[in-house]
């Protein structure tokens, strides 16, 4: 079987939990096999993605430790029956190792030059297929031993409780009552963001109203 896992999570420092998670496979024996990382300047939110092996036996106990790190979104699991797969590469090879050791022992026999050269070249055709097929084979052999786990960790969203957190008739007092200061936060810095000018408005306009009143008193 060919386990495959695919964890998404948030956390407060994304670099963090990316190291520790490193350290947790690790720790099992597995090995980090990929890091991408994006500081988020586009959206905000940082974001780690690892592609990590775990020894297949370790994968249910490290998933449990990789949970830790933050909070879980989601959690996928998917198992791929090989063994089909297995046994058609063996017979394969075996039946290429069976025609390579025939060449063998063709060549040790040949008397004539051009059934050797034709031997030489089928034989080189032959190892090659079998050298492609044992490293199609060590390949599987390895996902079957080692499982990958994929990690997607995201910064946590800043802002107020999501809409869903409200239940009940005071979950909605308790939400309004946050709007509220949401709003009453997003004027106050609507003023700020106007003080500057309002400042700049208000010397001018006392200086106009000092060149208004100059003007009149010449006048009278």
């Amino acid at each position: 079987m060919v386990k495959t896992a695919t964890l998404t999570m948030t956390a407060s420092d994304v670099a963090a939990a990316a190291d520790k998670a490193g350290d947790i496979v690790t720790t099992a024996g597995g090995r980090v096999d990929n890091r991408s990382e994006d500081a988020g300047s586009g959206t905000g939110r940082a974001h780690v993605s690892l592609v990590l092996r775990v020894p297949a036996a370790k994968l249910d106990a490290t998933l449990g430790d990789l949970k830790k790190l933050g909070t879980v979104e989601s959690v996928q699991i998917s198992s791929d029956d090989v063994t089909a797969q297995r046994v058609d590469l063996d017979a394969r090879i075996t039946a290429l190792q069976t025609s390579v050791d025939r060449l063998l022992g063709i060549m040790r026999d040949a008397r004539d030059p051009e059934a050797l050269i034709k031997a030489e070249e089928a034989l080189s055709q032959r190892q090659s297929d079998l050298d492609s097929l044992r490293a199609q084979r060590a390949t599987l052999g390895a996902q079957i031993e080692y499982s990958t786990v994929n990690v997607q960790i995201r910064a946590e969203q800043i802002g107020g409780p999501k809409p869903e957190e409200y239940h009940g008739f005071f979950g909605q007092v308790e939400r309004g009552w946050d709007l509220m200061i949401s709003a009453a936060g997003q004027v106050g810095l609507a003023f700020g963001l106007l003080l500057p000018w309002l400042g700049a408005l208000a010397v001018a306009g006392g200086i106009g109203y000092g060149i208004l009143r100059l003007v009149r008193s010449r006048r009278s």
